[in-house]
């Protein structure tokens, strides 16, 4: 009997008369989720969620950053999904979290618009908590209206406004003055700008049009406002996982790979990851930068930092100088320098002590800086904290660190033996191989390839060549890689596109890191069971395929072999392979418009949708025109089901 109600179901949904919703409470609704974080399932009426990392602790669900969240309809195309949220818009656990093709956020409502049997949300912004979701299966999909980007809310600056409309072929009218657009309104062709107007709010509608056909009406409201001051000492007083922007300019006072100790006006400060930029010390870093605010031994780090511009000038940064009882709170994130103290290392640290008997410990691996054996010397270093203490991460010994320029290095190799953290040119080229946002990966004249990671201006392609870049290098994740000099990196020609090196999976050795390779012949497994990871295999060995820049098609099957083309990573000593390139697999089965292996109303509803014109046959991949006629028509949906009922 249930079978039958699904059957039922699923064709009016077909018919596109109908409609439905399923609704899931956190409270209720929980599917295999529990208080502790990690994978989890909701099934209900033929929707499952799957939560790549989260909580359904009963009272609402979590979404982690960086997680996906994937809504399935098992009963034909959905036309909405609503988070209702714990926060409003961007505040914390908001719906400004997610980011999604057709998605759009107002107050606690996070709404994403269109036709598809599968979507995935990422929380790319933040951690997103929601008490409800509602998903709509069905209906009339119709004209919809546009999305606007950013939501309505309260800005310190101009705004950058664009829009979007998932019904393919609208096109978009707007207004900045709050009155209701028309087709006789301005066209949206390309972002534009509201400009910033203290104590004014703007609010910009618009609608979506086509074939004579008009949208309900979009709107968005702008408030601008003074920009609040923010520095250093401000973090001490920010909620975790806020995101901040500094209106100081800061100074730096050391850094090393992803350490970075900076000051400005109001205090002092640590920078933990990558800004995607080089500096050193006393370099001033304009303003406007920002990230994620952590707490780390009960001291703020900013995390995920962006807009860190290149230096503009420099200023002569003199060191504080304290004994080694001073070693403390109060001068946590200092530049300091201790005299006249006694080194006694011990592993990967020791002590300092003075004439006076007072001491404090010191950590070698920050910096990189290695100890004298003993006797008495002059540290220069910055305090940091370590769980309820504190101590000293030495940068120098008897000299105070001075700035340097980049010192000349013939090759990758050659810029790995200077100390982590020093600047290197390189007096011959660098080639280009492959560029994903601020993943660029090069190699040099003698063969060996890294992995630059940071913003640069100019995008790359396979064969550019980059003449006197300059770039340190840093550990993540026990691999080292180029902090490129972003200013410096400029194409200057283009030569024959470097070729993957083809070999079997045995030989993948885990100090090939960052080589380009391909492998022929493989199979891919997806997860199943306990089993978190995709694997590669050939006929000598298996391998993770972790799929960083996101290639591979929702929902395949990856059913036959492949050939895989990309780049080698060690991941907590196990080897990782990031995809570039896979081509292969099975042929096609007739009928599976929507390419998930089978054959069923599914693909019914999609081939209607290319007849409707809600969605577009390219779409399918000639996969809709399931009798080769070279249309797609209602002979195409009766091809499907006679393929169903066999």
């Amino acid at each position: 009997m249930k079978k039958i109600f699904t059957l039922l179901t699923m064709c009016l949904l077909a018919s596109a008369a109908w409609a439905v919703d399923i609704v899931f409470d956190a409270t209720v609704d929980v599917g295999t989720g529990s208080s502790t974080a990690g994978e989890f399932v909701i099934e209900k009426d033929g929707i499952t969620i799957q939560v790549e990392q989260g909580v359904a602790n009963g009272q609402h669900y979590r979404f982690y950053k960086n997680k996906t969240v994937t809504v399935k309809s098992a009963i034909g195309s959905m036309t909405s999904i609503v988070f209702t949220c714990v926060g409003a818009n961007d505040a914390q656990y908001g719906p400004a979290g997610f980011t999604c093709e057709g998605y759009s956020y107002d107050d606690v409502l996070g709404t994403w618009t269109g036709g598809a049997e599968q979507v995935v949300f990422t929380a790319s912004v933040a951690q997103v908590r929601a008490t409800k979701i509602v998903v709509t299966v069905g209906g009339e999909v119709g004209l919809l209206p546009p999305s606007i980007t950013p939501a309505s809310g309260t800005y310190f600056a101009d705004v950058e406004v664009s829009m979007k409309c998932s019904t393919s072929g609208a096109k978009i009218y707007y207004t900045t003055n709050g009155s209701d657009p028309t087709t006789s309104s301005t066209q949206y062709t390309a972002p534009f700008t509201v400009p910033f107007n203290l104590g004014q709010s703007v609010t910009v509608k618009a609608i979506s049009e086509k074939d004579g056909e008009v949208s309900a009406v979009k709107s968005a409201t702008y408030t601008f406002e003074e920009t609040p001051q923010f520095g250093w000492a401000d973090m001490f007083n920010t909620a975790d996982n806020a995101n901040v922007t500094f209106t100081y300019p800061s100074i730096v006072l050391w850094q090393s790979g992803i350490n970075m100790y900076v000051k400005d006006d109001t205090g002092y400060g640590l920078v933990y990851q990558s800004t995607g930029q080089t500096y050193q010390i006393g370099d001033i870093i304009p303003a406007g930068f920002s990230g994620t605010k952590t707490t780390y031994n009960n001291h703020p780090e900013l995390q995920s930092p962006k807009g860190f511009q290149a230096a503009t000038e420099f200023v002569e940064v003199t060191p504080d100088e304290i004994t080694p009882n001073q070693v403390d709170d109060a001068h946590w994130a200092h530049y300091v320098v201790l005299k006249n103290v006694t080194v006694a290392p011990d592993g990967n640290g020791g002590t300092f002590t003075d004439a006076n008997g007072n001491s404090c410990t010191f950590f070698n691996n920050t910096f990189n800086v290695a100890p004298p054996a003993g006797g008495v010397h002059d540290v220069y270093g910055i305090v940091a904290a370590y769980r309820e203490n504190f101590q000293i991460l030495p940068i120098s010994y008897d000299e105070a660190p001075k700035r340097e320029g980049p010192k000349d290095v013939a090759s990758i190799e050659a810029l790995y033996e200077l100390q982590q953290g020093k600047l290197g040119h390189f007096t011959t080229p660098l080639t280009a191989i492959y560029q994903n946002g601020p993943n660029l990966y090069v190699r040099d004249f003698m063969g060996t390839n890294s992995l630059v990671y940071g913003q640069l201006n100019e995008t790359f392609e396979n064969g550019d060549y980059i003449m006197d870049a300059e770039a340190s290098w840093t550990v993540y994740q026990n691999n080292k890689q180029l902090l490129p000099v972003p200013a410096t990196f400029v194409k200057a020609g283009h030569a024959s596109p470097i070729e993957p090196e083809i070999m079997p999976i045995e030989e993948v050795m885990s100090n090939m890191v960052h080589w380009y390779l391909g492998f022929e012949n493989v199979t891919i497994t997806l997860p199943s069971g306990e089993e978190t990871n995709i694997m590669m295999s050939d006929e000598t060995d298996s391998m993770i395929l972790f799929d960083k820049f996101k290639i591979m098609e929702e929902g395949a099957t990856y059913d036959g072999t492949y050939y895989v083309e990309g780049f080698l990573t060690v991941y907590k000593n196990e080897r990782e392979f990031y995809p570039i390139l896979i081509k292969g697999g099975p042929e096609p089965i007739k009928g599976d418009v929507n390419g998930d292996g089978e054959v069923n109303i599914a693909d019914v509803n999609c081939v209607i949708d290319v007849i409707l014109g809600v969605r577009e046959a390219d779409e399918f991949e000639g996969r809709a025109d399931v009798n080769g006629d070279g249309e797609v028509n209602i002979a195409d949906v009766n091809a499907i089901i006679d393929i169903i009922l066999g």
